[in-house]
């Protein structure tokens, strides 16, 4: 039997207090079916594509539909991925104050160095995929589809090509194949849309601490078998500080009288919630910053020093290099 997981994101919208991926994994011989049945229930209530953001008020096409009218439509949808799907998977992860100001700051910084918050919940779904198929002994490697228009795609594809690469990882994370699809024609997509969307909205619900419970459809959608989960934080900080700390090593190539300045600068360019946030992970970079103040120092950029001064490009391809031996593990 043949696996394929389709996948979809969710909360990738500035102010969202939490970013999910999830999805399902379906076998090669029940997708067709499940798509067959599933674009015919659309077709019956007049719907072109399943995205639950229509059914959203104030814009969404559908918001205006009572609430009978939406479970007309979702029950039978929810009944067939019940049906002819194997396992849900799905990770969100805290848009904490963290992952918003010093973490968002690294990854804008140095993409090749660390992952979005949508390139973390994506490795841990597949590492539940994984899981479930060792726990269930079902043989194979899964293959990815994902929507075409995700965010960060060529980075992923690079993530996957990485991990692929190494035959002990390919085989202890199941990886197959990754493509990107259109939802529109791939209505397995839409599957993933739905869960995604009320993981979304469970995660959301929990954080705002709403007196309120989960919300029907999520209690309808969800199997005790799926496997959702939450990232853990404290791989995306040391991921974080791994990235500083490659740069200060090339900034240990400067004399130290310009490396000072540099990080002076870099220093003095944060706000104080994330320079504490920077001392946490870096303890020495508080002394430094405290040497910056005490001398008055303002620094200077790196990308203002003479040109001869700056590291060879193979100096940082090295360094990059290690870093991303450490990282190819989902």
């Amino acid at each position: 039997m043949s696996m394929r997981a389709f996948l979809d994101e969710s909360g990738t919208h500035a102010g969202s207090r939490v970013v999910a991926v999830a999805g399902y994994v379906i076998s090669s011989e029940d997708l067709p079916l499940l798509e067959e049945q599933w674009l015919a229930i659309l077709d019956k209530h007049s719907i072109s594509e399943l995205h639950m953001r229509e059914f959203v008020p104030p814009h969404g096409k559908y918001s205006g539909w009572s609430e009978n009218e939406k479970r007309a439509v979702l029950e039978p949808l929810i009944g067939l991925i019940h049906s002819y799907s194997l396992v849900g998977i799905g990770a969100a992860v805290e848009m904490t104050e963290f992952m918003k100001t010093t973490q968002a700051r690294a990854f804008s910084k140095s993409p090749t160095l660390v992952e979005s918050p949508h390139q973390w919940c994506l490795r841990y779904c597949m590492i539940q995929a994984a899981r479930w198929a060792d726990e269930t002994e079902i043989p194979g490697l899964i293959s990815y589809t994902l929507d075409q228009g995700c965010l960060h795609r060529g980075r992923i594809q690079r993530h996957f090509n990485l991990t692929a690469e190494d035959e002990n990882l390919r085989q202890k994370y199941r990886v197959g194949p990754l493509d990107f699809a259109d939802s529109r024609t791939v209505p397995a997509i839409q599957c993933a849309d739905l869960l995604t969307y009320e993981m979304y909205k469970e995660a959301d619900r929990m954080l705002s601490g709403s007196p309120r419970g989960p919300r029907g459809s999520f209690l309808a959608l969800f199997r005790g078998s799926d496997r959702l989960t939450t990232v853990d934080p404290e791989p995306i900080r040391r991921q974080v500080a791994r990235g500083i700390q490659i740069q200060l090593a090339c900034l240990n190539h400067l004399p130290y009288p310009e490396r000072f300045q540099v990080m002076c600068h870099a220093l003095r360019a944060m706000n104080d919630k994330n320079r504490e946030v920077l001392f946490q992970m870096l303890p020495p970079m508080r002394s430094v910053f405290a040497a910056c103040i005490a001398k008055g120092e303002m620094g200077k950029r790196f990308e203002d020093l003479p040109k001869e001064l700056h590291p060879s490009d193979e100096y940082i391809l090295s360094k990059i290099d290690e870093f991303r031996d450490s990282s190819k593990e989902p």
